[in-house]
């Protein structure tokens, strides 16, 4: 009798310790971030010029008219609301890989288009730039530059546009003298002279009064 009581503690203990290895695989999370490069060859995209943005190949990125470019801006969203690139998408670090973000991402990869991040500096979009390059996003470039010098190259392209700030003349002096030649019209200007005026001589006073 003891020894069927020991069997079926042991067959119970089995059973408990099935049950919880099935329940675990069950409820076991997969990640939701796989890295498909390695450490090394993640460093490796660092020296290919072709994954990054200087600071005078934004401006044209940055005036793109046709869509291809979308900036995204990876600092927190206080900086982001203070000032940001225009028609910029805000996914800050914390929230790289939140599933709006990859959304996100995956919509941008699905139009074609080409995703830049910046940071307040190039060390801050760094790592989300890594980070989404080991994950399999390969439209992501990274910005080398400060976001200040963005701001600094949207200023000057506005100023440029600005009557008072442009170089082009707003008269043409050329079209002005081929006009004035045509009429007859000597480009000196014809000096006046100036009349003699003949003093005039004040009679004496006959000292008359009360």
């Amino acid at each position: 009798m003891e020894e069927l009581n020991k069997t079926n503690r042991l067959t119970i203990l089995v059973v408990a310790f099935v049950l919880v290895i099935i329940v675990g695989l069950i409820t076991l999370r997969r990640p939701d971030v796989k890295y498909t490069l390695s450490p090394a060859e993640s460093l490796g995209l660092l020296n290919d010029a072709a994954l990054v943005v200087t600071p005078d190949q934004a401006l044209t990125l940055m005036n793109d008219s046709g869509g291809k470019t979308v900036f995204i801006d990876v600092r927190n969203s206080v900086a982001f609301e203070r000032s940001h690139v225009k028609n910029a998408i805000n996914i800050p670090v914390r929230e790289l890989f939140a599933p709006k973000s990859k959304s996100a991402f995956r919509e941008i990869e699905k139009a074609g288009q080409i995703a830049v991040l910046y940071g307040e500096t190039q060390q801050q979009a760094n790592g989300p730039w890594l980070m989404l390059r080991q994950t399999g996003y390969k439209n992501v470039l990274m910005f080398t530059g400060r976001y200040a010098q963005l701001e600094r190259n949207l200023a000057d392209s506005l100023l440029k546009l600005l009557p008072q700030f442009s170089e082009t003349p707003q008269i043409d002096t050329a079209a002005l003298k081929s006009i004035s030649a045509s009429a007859g019209i000597s480009p000196d200007v014809a000096k006046t002279e100036k009349k003699a005026v003949a003093p005039v001589k004040k009679t004496g006073s006959s000292g008359g009064g009360c």
